[in-house]
């Protein structure tokens, strides 16, 4: 009687393993057949060639800022027969900027857009470039000296005086609350980046310092400071600016010339429960820092417009490859957002979405 009981039991066991295995076989089978049959569709689709291949190399390609600019070379090559590679996305491991520089040479690209600095490293590649055969234009950053064909971005004179005219506007607004204090000084301080080989930010620290001693005497007095953040890992910059926020009483205006920097501080300020005690100034239009204008915790911020950024950087590679001679400089527009008009960004989408 057990034998048997155990007879029946391996009976069914052995059945249920059968069945198993011939589902498992038949689904196997059903699901080649469908991989077959969509690799065969893929494999006779007709995919489309393009005239020319430009690589984008730029220091931190994956901020919303570059992946905007991105979306905009890519929407413009796609007009002119253009396909533009971000170099440095989809690899297994995290490249330096001038790395990525030398895959785009070695990969014979016909374009270059880079985002350079005043670095020999940066001369060298560009002209390394050139020498090859392939035309450079620098974007946001320019190398001076070097064999580049034309500089596209902003001029960060102007933008340096903006950020002043923005800075007197908002010391202004709090002489009035500083009414009966003794010190009515507003300390300003400015947020720039560990980079020795970046002037861009010092031609704006130059333009913020003149447009301030411009001002009419009217204006309070305004004591002016820079704090360097290190943004060279994933965190560094958030731990630079908490340390920032370990004072015991904040600036009056804090300035911030990247979009990184200016998300850390409108997080830190959140977190730390400070929201008032500093006039931010930010910089670019994520939905990060539009949302933060809107709730009054960012005063304002200054905008770069990415769409004529990247439709200009594809024009100047086309035209340079087409004639043989380009504009040596593109100017790109910026614009300011604040509390006023922010309602027509966030119902745009933000990001330089009009």
């Amino acid at each position: 009687m057990v034998k048997e009981k155990k007879y029946t039991i391996a009976t069914i066991l052995l059945i249920v393993m059968v069945s198993i295995s011939s589902l498992v076989t038949i689904g196997s089978m059903i699901y080649f057949r469908i991989y077959m049959k969509k690799d065969a569709r893929l494999y006779n689709e007709e995919y489309r060639k393009y005239a020319r291949y430009y690589a984008l190399v730029a220091r931190d390609s994956a901020d919303s800022f570059w992946s905007a600019a991105y979306q905009s070379m890519k929407d413009e090559g796609e007009q002119t027969n253009v396909y533009v590679n971000k170099m440095g996305d989809n690899l297994a491991d995290t490249y330096a900027r001038n790395s990525l520089m030398e895959m785009a040479i070695d990969s014979r690209v016909d374009g270059i857009i880079y985002e350079a600095d005043d670095s020999v490293e940066s001369i060298v590649l560009i002209n390394k470039a050139a020498a090859a055969g392939i035309p450079v234009v620098t974007v946001m950053a320019d190398a001076p000296g070097s064999a580049r064909r034309s500089y596209i971005g902003v001029s960060n004179y102007n933008l340096g005086t903006e950020y002043g005219r923005l800075i007197m506007k908002a010391a202004m607004a709090l002489d009035v609350k500083k009414t009966g204090e003794e010190d009515k000084t507003t300390s300003v301080l400015v947020l720039t980046d560990v980079d020795p080989e970046d002037t861009t930010q010092n031609t704006v620290l130059t333009a913020i310092k003149e447009t301030i001693q411009k001002m009419p005497d009217s204006y309070p007095e305004i004591r002016l400071s820079t704090v360097e953040i290190d943004n060279s890992g994933e965190f560094t910059a958030e731990e630079s600016i908490r340390d920032v926020f370990g004072r015991p009483r904040l600036p009056d205006i804090i300035v911030c010339l990247n979009e990184v920097n200016t998300v850390s501080v409108y997080q830190t300020i959140v977190e730390q429960n400070r929201v008032g005690e500093s006039v931010i100034l930010g910089y670019y239009d994520s939905d990060t820092i539009l949302k933060a204008i809107d709730k009054d915790v960012i005063y304002a911020t200054i905008t770069i417009d990415t769409a004529q950024l990247g439709h200009d950087c594809i024009e100047a590679l086309n035209e340079y490859i087409d004639y043989r001679r380009v504009s040596d400089y593109y100017g790109v527009d910026y614009r300011i957002i604040n509390k006023d008009n922010v309602g027509d960004y966030l119902e745009s989408g933000g990001e330089n979405e009009e």
